[in-house]
């Protein structure tokens, strides 16, 4: 699987989606991300492993807690590679509705 399935496979969760948009301006501690997603401390965890893995989601160790941060640039690569795939299209659309 190459890295744009990967995270758009991670961001399909609807749990995952409200972390990363829980994460965009602050770090949040993995019991803040549980609340904020309604899951449960456990399932979290599995979750934050999984946007960890897909790269979309940072952690920064401060003792015994972690905090985690959405990687803005990765969300930003993905949202350029969904612009590129729509662009094309929708420009032959334009030309199609125009004709």
């Amino acid at each position: 699987m190459n890295k744009i399935d990967t995270r758009l496979k991670a961001m399909a969760h609807e749990g995952r989606r409200a972390m990363l948009r829980s994460t965009l301006t602050m770090e949040k501690s993995a019991s803040d991300l549980a609340r904020v997603s309604g899951l449960s401390r456990p399932a979290a965890s599995q979750h934050l492993a999984t946007l960890l893995d897909a790269g979309l989601m940072q952690v920064r160790s401060e003792g015994r807690r972690r905090w985690y941060r959405a990687d803005s640039g990765a969300l930003s690569q993905v949202r350029r590679d969904l612009d590129s795939f729509w662009s094309g299209r929708l420009e032959a659309l334009k030309r199609a509705a125009e004709s």
